[in-house]
């Protein structure tokens, strides 16, 4: 998909956010595209579980469905790339380091550029991918590939991660409103983000403050359960609600 496409996509998911059910043609102006561009925009998110079309009306699908991470990485660009920049300051020299799929991870990768003997672990084909381009050591993690997420997941992914020795695991995070700890919206994460902490001396999450606001069903840790939360800059009633994880830094 172009980043152009992919750019629009995220438009048009913000503007059934604020407005609703909406005419197609109206979506088609407001997008300054024609109504055939829209229609097979709206098609594409159709199949990927976001909108549902309903007689010349769209309309965004409820219920929690995990948006492609093309779309994810257009959202609060800044903000992911500072907090993921400052937590890969914490990797060392000679470090195993795991990176978890999702648009927080991604944009803060130039950071690990000049240390060294760094072994870098992952299941994203995205950020397996800027790994290569940065030339850094990759160990890709196989199993069966979420299209939406571009990541592996299943028994061959965490059959690998019992084998390794983490030093220290970034992770990313769906929301955690009203949760007692962090959160994802695919069952199929569950397994490997749990061989993640079991097996890893240290563990970083790292996300923006949208989460704060954002529910998603499956819990997999509670906040207790980390050493390290990496976001933006808080206020008192977030604070609060991270008030478990043992060391959190806010970042401007």
């Amino acid at each position: 998909m172009s980043q152009k496409r992919e750019e629009r996509h995220h438009h048009l998911r913000e503007i059934l956010l604020r407005q609703g059910r909406t005419k197609i043609k109206d979506l088609a102006q407001q997008l300054s595209v024609t109504p055939e561009t829209l229609r097979a925009d709206l098609n594409v998110m159709e199949k990927a579980g976001l909108v549902i079309k309903e007689h010349g009306f769209a309309r965004l699908k409820m219920g929690m469905v995990e948006s492609p991470v093309a779309m994810r990485n257009q959202e609060n660009q800044d903000e992911k790339r500072r907090a993921m920049s400052f937590a890969l300051t914490l990797v060392h020299d000679g470090d195993v380091v795991f990176i978890d799929s999702g648009s927080t991870t991604l944009p803060g990768l130039p950071a690990l550029v000049g240390k060294k003997d760094l072994i870098v672990v992952t299941n994203s084909l995205l950020i397996a991918n800027e790994c290569v381009k940065l030339d850094l050591k990759i160990v890709m993690i196989g199993g069966f590939v979420f299209n939406n997420g571009m990541r592996t997941y299943g028994n061959f992914a965490t059959e690998l991660i019992d084998h390794l020795q983490i030093d220290i695991a970034f992770l990313g995070t769906d929301g955690f409103k009203d949760s007692l700890g962090f959160t994802t919206c695919n069952e199929n994460e569950m397994g490997l983000k749990r061989h993640l902490i079991n097996r890893s001396k240290k563990l970083v999450v790292v996300c923006d403050e949208s989460k704060f606001e954002t529910k998603a069903p499956f819990s997999f840790c509670r906040f207790s359960e980390i050493d390290v939360l990496v976001t933006n800059k808080l206020s008192p009633e977030q604070r609060k609600t991270v008030g478990a994880v043992p060391t959190v830094y806010e970042i401007d």
